[in-house]
């Protein structure tokens, strides 16, 4: 009788041990994620950089004024007065400009100057009388272009055959810094009126707005 007691109690604590564990081998792991030490933080409420881009360069449509015909260069083109006869000069997109078989203007093409650069460009023997900015005429947007009308008076140097010539002249230039150039456009001060200028400037239009 003891005997038997003693085996089923053996079995009871074999049957115990065995449900613990099993109870341990079945407990649900808590899986812990790898360490972030080395991950990036991201903060999701921070904007994209925003880029600091220039709105495109613009220009009002050309509209030919009355009395007016056009001048297609390569690069610009501009109107001048019916009366007026104009002529391919030396260089690439220069132009002369006659009436009545006399000549009253030109054009030219430097290199890209501002008003403190300007003195750069001054040709020699002549007086400078006036500078002004006159970006009131300009069609231009968004573009870093400026306009200058520039009054010289030229003279001869002193060992020349006609020491007390002069020759007064009114120029204007359209200064475009992105493309390294200023146009420029020649006028006798005395022949053509102030009005004919600005409407001959204010007609200037790029072919390429970059």
């Amino acid at each position: 009788m003891s005997y038997i007691f003693k085996s089923i109690m053996t079995v009871l604590i074999l049957a115990i041990v065995s449900a613990c564990g099993h109870e341990k081998g079945g407990e649900i792991q808590t899986l812990v994620p790898p360490s972030s030490k080395n991950t990036p933080t991201i903060n999701k409420d921070v904007d994209p950089p925003t880029k600091n881009e220039k709105p495109p360069a613009t220009q009002a449509s050309f509209s030919l004024p009355d009395g007016y015909q056009i001048v297609e260069a390569s690069t610009f083109t501009f109107a001048i007065p019916n009366s007026w006869h104009v002529e391919q000069g030396s260089g690439k997109d220069a132009f002369s400009f006659q009436k009545n078989g006399e000549q009253i203007g030109e054009t030219e093409i430097l290199g890209w100057f501002d008003s403190e650069t300007w003195k750069n460009f001054k040709p020699n023997h002549a007086e400078q009388t006036d500078f002004k900015e006159r970006n009131d005429l300009l069609a231009i947007k968004n573009k870093d272009v400026h306009l200058y009308k520039i009054q010289l008076t030229h003279t001869k140097p002193a060992a020349d055959k006609d020491p007390e010539w002069k020759y007064k002249e009114t120029r204007w230039y359209v200064s475009v810094k992105e493309d390294g150039r200023s146009y420029g456009f020649y006028f006798n001060s005395e022949k053509i009126d102030e009005n004919v200028m600005e409407t001959i400037l204010s007609s200037f239009r790029l072919k390429k707005t970059k």
